[in-house]
């Protein structure tokens, strides 16, 4: 009888070793993969820079424009201040930052001056964070020239938005 009481208990034990795990699928809509994050600008263009006159493997894009440059980068986000070392060679703590927000990005606007080669030159750079990437818009002009070119970048700066999700 003990016997027969033994075998009933080890076989009661082991009836729920052979059950197979329950796995449950979550799949969260929200994610999506780094390469799908990248968002693009938008912006009106002045006339005279109709195509780029470079762009980068990466998606930037260089354009030559009457007495200014004008330069559209997307950048790895999460460090501002390696974005506007990269975008205008100065770090935050150098720069006036006007930081706002626009719909679900941030948008940080700065102006520097810097000596180049052919004289003083003047810089605007907007910087959109998305939270995943920084997008980047500047201009460079001669500080000779840059305030006639106020009003141009003025509407050039207002007209920058992120593409919709």
């Amino acid at each position: 009888m003990k016997r027969w009481l033994v075998i009933v208990m080890v076989a009661a034990l082991l009836c729920g070793c052979g059950a197979q795990p329950v796995f449950e699928r979550v799949e969260d809509t929200d994610m999506v993969s780094a390469a799908a994050a990248v968002r693009q600008v938008k912006l009106d263009l002045p006339q005279e820079a109709a195509s780029p006159a470079m762009e980068s493997a990466d998606g930037g894009a260089y354009y030559q424009c009457d007495g200014y440059v004008l330069t559209v980068q997307t950048l790895p986000g999460g460090d501002l201040d390696r974005t506007l070392r990269h975008v205008t060679g100065f770090s935050g703590s150098q720069l006036q930052m006007i930081k706002t927000k626009a719909g679900p990005a941030v948008r940080y606007n700065t102006v520097w001056t810097a000596a180049g080669e052919g004289g003083d030159q003047v810089g605007r750079a907007l910087i959109l964070d998305d939270g995943q990437n920084h997008y980047a818009v500047t201009v460079m002009a001669n500080a000779d020239s840059a305030g006639d070119l106020q009003e141009t970048w003025n509407i050039l700066f207002s007209s920058v938005t992120l593409d919709a999700d």
